[in-house]
């Protein structure tokens, strides 16, 4: 639906032309011959409206990894904390934490993003996937434990509150 010419007749023109740029069509056509022919003419990936916008960045990083032929980490860190993405270990100044499941979700979200803001939506997002109305204080409750887990011991407090934004985490 662009001017001039459709998307799929650009797309296959740039495979034509030997571009290996990666593609992920983001369409509201969503039945399975739609996203059939969009991977047939060199789509790289599919993403219909609406869309999570978790799923959308993580959709993208699967393809600048592909297209970069390079490893997702294993490990993430900042300062003294440091998470452990095949083991689900997380520990910080060299004690071990134990987390629940959505509290490390939340501890990996924020070790993805380091100082830059992590809104609610997009906490909500990534961890419920839409299922909470977004007015709820659920994504408050989980920073607070998430807190008194990796601040309470710590003389600096590694996450943030941005008021009216969300929360950061600031690298050590």
């Amino acid at each position: 639906m662009l001017p001039k010419l459709d998307g799929l007749s650009l797309l296959r023109r740039l495979r034509d032309e030997k571009n290996l740029v990666p593609v992920l069509i983001l369409s509201a056509k969503a039945s399975v011959d739609d996203r059939v022919k969009g991977l047939q003419a060199g789509g790289d990936d599919y993403l219909t409206k609406p869309f999570a916008f978790s799923e959308l960045l993580a959709r993208l990083q699967a393809l600048v990894r592909r297209a970069t032929h390079t490893a997702e980490p294993t490990k993430l860190s900042t300062g003294d904390l440091t998470i452990d993405l095949l083991t689900r270990q997380v520990t910080r100044g060299g004690q071990k934490i134990e987390l629940q499941s959505r509290e490390f979700a939340l501890l990996e979200l924020l070790l993805r993003h380091p100082g830059r803001a992590v809104t609610k939506t997009m906490i909500l997002e990534h961890l419920w996937d839409y299922s909470f109305d977004p007015q709820t204080n659920v994504v408050d409750v989980l920073v607070h434990r998430l807190r008194a887990k990796v601040d309470k011991d710590f003389p600096l407090k590694l996450i943030q509150t941005i008021r009216g934004v969300g929360y950061v985490l600031k690298p050590a």
